[in-house]
């Protein structure tokens, strides 16, 4: 039989923490410029140190990569550099080669940003977690002006705990940016006075750059912030008018980048990758199947009571906080994603979802945390807030847990330059045979990282097997050619000189490398 004294005191102990919680939330209120000061730069070095101690800085995904490439080409005064020689030795994914040039084919919105830092004398590796802790500032005005200053700061203190925003954040992803950008326009768009010009001429600059950060993303999850900025109480035709001329500039720089590197302003650099992706054979399976690894993502990477509490209040939210699309940001972001049969690689959590979980979070918050007290309130309000709240507080053991396993992950993906520092290589041409890594292996074509000049000490390149393994080292005379294996069995990888017959010499009836394989999917 159930002792009711235990009931009675769990339940306090629930009303304590919730009153609890509320009162640290007003006291951060009443405090917002200390905890500015101290607060902001505490954040900004907790995910610096999450880039430097755990992900050693290293750009984990081929994806991070390619936007670094674009950065440091963008900062040279360039959108492309010289091909290399040979192209088919130094083939990367997303890095497209053609006779003459070779440039990165992601859009340009998050390395031309990444290319201001760099301009400013910031290190590439501090631009996120600046974008990151102005995130948090983002997501507490965003709750303030939607619901209330106590939603606010709860909902930042929330998505500040999750890793899947930490773990982003310390990246070289595009995803912080589109998101922040994004929210800098639902926050203009959420002002109560719109009638001024510059509102809408800003949030049409603010989405426009998202969209030339991540094309779908940023149109997707647009929506809910236009449809904030278009509520009654403005001329519509006049807003979306100045909204279209804000957003003209990135649509004719969008147009302009087209033409330079595709040949048409209406080709996107994306178009022979991400096309044939949409609708694919099977894709309503497919689909489904990648819907069930973002919701699992969803449960690992943020508190896991998040998702069924939105998903709850979706239904159960009163009139009172409905904020129009706002709230379906992550709804229209799935129901569109259902089509893209992709995955999405490595990632932090699911990644395609990180901007639209950044609207999520305020609006769960503003329901959890809508009344005075929990005393009194209704079943389904304390079982929310008791789930929320032990969901928010397991957030330190899953960060642990994420930054072991990624941390390994890093290391394995990053043995191959190690080894070669190790061994104090020098004009060398290390080859990379078939994948790395024994946790989540990495393509050899995510590995062949050279920077933009192809002129470094150890250059690194495709192995074309066995028998060509001579052929590289004869097209790059002074170069020792290395070929570099992982071992499975030993979770590392060993790096051997190659031994070639005789010295060989390039000359004009030398036979050309094989072909490389396919592209790997995204890294």
């Amino acid at each position: 039989m159930a002792d009711p004294t235990s009931g009675a005191a769990s339940s306090a102990r629930l009303d304590r923490l919730y009153a609890g919680a509320l009162a640290l939330a007003d006291w951060l209120n009443a405090h917002r410029w200390a905890v500015l000061a101290s607060g902001a730069p505490a954040v900004l070095l907790a995910i610096v140190a999450i880039n430097q101690f755990v992900l050693l800085g290293f750009p984990n995904s081929g994806d991070e990569y390619v936007y670094l490439y674009q950065a440091e080409t963008m900062a040279a005064g360039r959108l492309w550099n010289p091909a290399p020689a040979p192209a088919e030795l130094f083939q990367f994914n997303y890095i497209v080669q053609e006779p003459g040039r070779a440039y990165g084919s992601f859009p340009f919105g998050w390395p031309l940003m990444l290319a201001l830092g760099l301009s400013l004398g910031l290190p590439a590796w501090l631009v996120n977690p600046l974008l990151g802790t102005l995130t948090l500032g983002l997501i507490w005005c965003l709750g303030a002006r939607l619901y209330s200053p106590r939603v606010g700061v709860l909902a930042a203190v929330v998505v500040g705990l999750t890793p899947f925003f930490l773990f982003n954040a310390a990246s070289y992803f595009s995803h912080t940016a589109c998101g922040a950008l994004l929210l800098a326009a639902a926050c203009v768009a959420a002002r109560p006075d719109r009638s001024p010009a510059w509102v809408p001429l800003a949030v049409g600059l603010l989405v426009g750059w998202a969209v030339v950060t991540r094309y779908f993303t940023g149109a997707v999850c647009a929506v809910p912030v236009v449809v904030l900025l278009l509520r009654s109480g403005v001329s519509r035709p006049r807003t979306l008018l100045l909204f279209a001329l804000g957003g003209l500039p990135w649509l004719a720089a969008l147009l302009a980048y087209n033409q330079a590197l595709t040949g048409s302003p209406w080709r996107l650099t994306l178009t022979p990758i991400t096309v044939s992706l949409w609708f694919r054979d099977g894709f309503l399976l497919r689909g489904a199947d990648i819907l069930a690894s973002h919701i699992a993502r969803h449960l690992l990477w943020t508190p896991p009571a998040l998702l069924v509490a939105y998903l709850v209040y979706l239904r159960a939210a009163p009139r009172e906080l409905r904020r129009g699309a706002v709230e379906w940001a992550l709804i229209l972001m799935v129901a569109t994603m259902y089509f893209y049969v992709e995955r999405g690689g490595n990632q932090y959590g699911p990644r395609f979802h990180y901007e639209a979980f950044l609207f999520l979070v305020p609006f769960v918050a503003a329901n959890v945390f809508r009344r005075v007290s929990l005393g009194g309130a209704p079943r389904l309000d304390r079982l929310a807030f008791g789930a929320v709240a032990a969901s928010v507080a397991i957030m330190p053991v899953s960060f642990a847990v994420h930054a072991a396993l990624e941390r390994e992950v890093i290391r394995e993906r990053s043995d191959i330059y190690a080894d070669a520092r190790a061994a104090r290589l020098s004009n060398a041409l290390v080859l990379v045979g078939g994948r790395v890594g024994s946790d989540r292996s990495m393509a050899a074509r995510d590995l062949t990282r050279n920077g933009i000049d192809y002129n470094a000490s150890v250059l690194y390149g495709l192995d074309p097997g066995a028998a060509a393994q001579c052929l590289p080292g004869a097209r790059l005379p002074g170069r020792t050619t290395y070929l570099y294996v992982w071992d499975d069995a030993k979770e590392n990888g060993e790096l051997k000189p190659v031994t070639c017959a005789a010295p060989a010499r390039p000359s004009a009836a030398a036979p050309a490398m094989p072909a490389a394989a396919p592209a790997a999917r995204r890294g």
